[in-house]
């Protein structure tokens, strides 16, 4: 993963000139509602660079941005599966997907102790600093973002708008780096997503969440 993610940052971002680009595993999954859910965690984004979480370390800007989410981050971490208590200046919002509420998320300045990469968004400069971070640090891929954000402009969001997706079938299939049981699935899931763009798209198919990957 690490040999990959470089090559992405170094030649697809960084050579390339890209002004931003999102990373996502590709077991990835999401909302229907997605769309609406990116454009309210922009509004919390643009609302926690305003206010500034360090002045020595989060410059805060009130000028015309060129990215909806605004110009002053390094990453945001849209999908993860641990993260540390959210603190007091967390931004939240829940939204109306299909007639039911989802559950409150929490958006906040992120500064250690997160760990999963289903998915992050970087912009060019941050590329460039995360790829010469990542070739220095010895540690597992997403260990070694979550301390790059204890020095820099991190903002992450729980519960995760984009998760990792479980298929219908055997739980073996889970994860390829850590033991899994041998239980068996009737039905994909992908916790925190309270619709599932994968089993909606099945559904649609004809399969009804009976695809095993």
């Amino acid at each position: 993963m690490r040999r990959h993610l470089l090559t992405c940052l170094n030649y697809r971002v960084v050579e390339a000139g890209w002004s931003s680009a999102l990373i996502i595993e590709d077991d990835a999954d999401w909302d229907v509602a997605l769309k609406s859910q990116l454009q309210t965690f922009a509004n919390r984004t643009r609302t926690l660079s305003n206010a500034g979480r360090n002045e020595s370390l989060w410059i805060t800007s009130r000028t015309p941005t060129h990215s909806p989410y605004g110009d002053d981050w390094d990453l945001l971490w849209l999908g993860n599966c641990a993260v540390p208590p959210a603190p007091d200046n967390a931004q939240t919002f829940t939204g109306e997907d299909q007639g039911e509420t989802s559950e409150m998320h929490f958006v906040f300045p992120a500064q250690g102790g997160m760990s999963c990469l289903y998915a992050y968004a970087i912009n060019y400069k941050s590329a460039r600093t995360l790829l010469g971070w990542l070739m220095d640090v010895d540690a597992p891929t997403d260990f070694a973002i979550s301390n790059y954000c204890g020095h820099f402009r991190c903002i992450a969001i729980w519960p995760e708008l984009i998760g990792s997706h479980k298929p219908a079938g055997s739980h073996v299939k889970d994860s390829s780096i850590s033991d899994t049981d041998s239980g068996w699935r009737e039905k994909g899931v992908t916790r925190n997503v309270l619709h599932s763009a994968i089993l909606d798209m099945l559904e649609q198919m004809g399969h009804r969440g009976e695809w095993n990957g």
